[in-house]
């Protein structure tokens, strides 16, 4: 009787056994050959009312202003976030201001602060600060790519002679000024050599919600992605109209807003350029090329 039972014993563990190595190997055929889970294409928050499109999002009848400036010694090494360096000698910066009127759907103003910069072998330029007036395209370049945006009021006013750009805080603030930007339109501006600006590096901090998770940072690129020898969809040769001038830039510091370190400053070149109708492409993913905890 004995026996039995153990011959019935051992034939139950041999059985599970079998069971066993045959559910491990159909598992790791699923694993190995079986399709992989894609990661969600646009995941936003909240679900059911999302603040942006999924992704490309698209500029139409885009106005871009570039001004070629050069700061104070230091000012653009004390606002670099690591592990980006400067690239060059001089404070070189370029204020970038964009205007479309429909992007995606949202008429946006946004002003940027660019300077050049490098990554080990690699060069570009980064964004030091941008102020937008449009929550879409705060809330999409801060999640999506790390774009160090703040919201602002920004005004455009065409002139006679060429635009008149002004920025302010937003009413919680006392709509307090933060910059003014003449732009005159010239043919007699002489040939100055731009620094090297794409692809574009972002430091994207994602701060710890709890206290025992780091945070966590990473460095995006944008541009880099970029099929070889294809062309920004900001490239000047598809602009309608291109000009070029001269301006003034004024900064102003607020309560929260500290931009006067990078002035007084001087003003070496201005080009802007008009995209009538849609633009080719679209601001898309970039690469994640680098990440750490704090």
């Amino acid at each position: 009787m004995k026996r039995n039972v153990l011959l019935i014993v051992v034939a139950c563990m041999g059985l599970v056994l079998a069971v066993s190595l045959l559910s491990c190997t159909a598992t790791d055929n699923a694993t190995n050959e079986g399709p992989k889970p894609e990661w969600a294409s646009f995941i936003p928050s909240p679900e059911f009312s999302p603040p942006y499109p999924p992704l490309p999002h698209h500029f139409n009848d885009m106005h871009g202003l570039q001004i070629l400036c050069r700061a104070p010694e230091g000012a653009i090494e004390r606002a670099l976030a690591n592990p980006l360096e400067k690239n060059g000698d001089d404070d070189l910066f370029v204020l970038q201001m964009g205007w479309s009127p429909d992007c995606e759907g949202f008429n946006v103003h946004e002003i940027q602060i660019n300077a050049p910069v490098k990554w080990g072998d690699s060069v570009g330029s980064t964004t030091l600060i941008e102020y937008i007036d449009s929550d879409m395209g705060l809330i999409a370049g801060r999640e999506i790519w790390g774009w160090p945006k703040k919201m602002s009021e920004i005004i455009w006013t065409e002139t006679d002679t060429g635009w008149i750009i002004e920025c302010y805080k937003q009413k919680d603030q006392g709509s307090i000024p933060l910059m003014k930007v003449e732009y005159t339109t010239s043919d007699s501006t002489p040939d100055v050599q731009w620094p090297v600006m794409e692809p574009v590096y972002l430091v994207k901090r994602i701060p710890n919600a709890s206290p025992s998770v780091p945070p966590l940072t990473q460095l995006v690129c944008v541009g880099c992605n970029r099929p070889p020898g294809s062309e920004s969809a900001f490239d000047p040769s598809a602009a309608t109209t291109n000009t070029k001038g001269t301006a003034t830039v004024q900064f102003f510091d607020g309560p929260h807003d500290q931009l006067n370190f990078f002035g007084p400053v001087e003003v070496l070149d201005a080009r802007m350029s008009i995209f009538e109708g849609p633009m080719t492409g679209g601001l898309g993913l970039g690469e994640v090329v680098y990440e750490w905890v704090e």
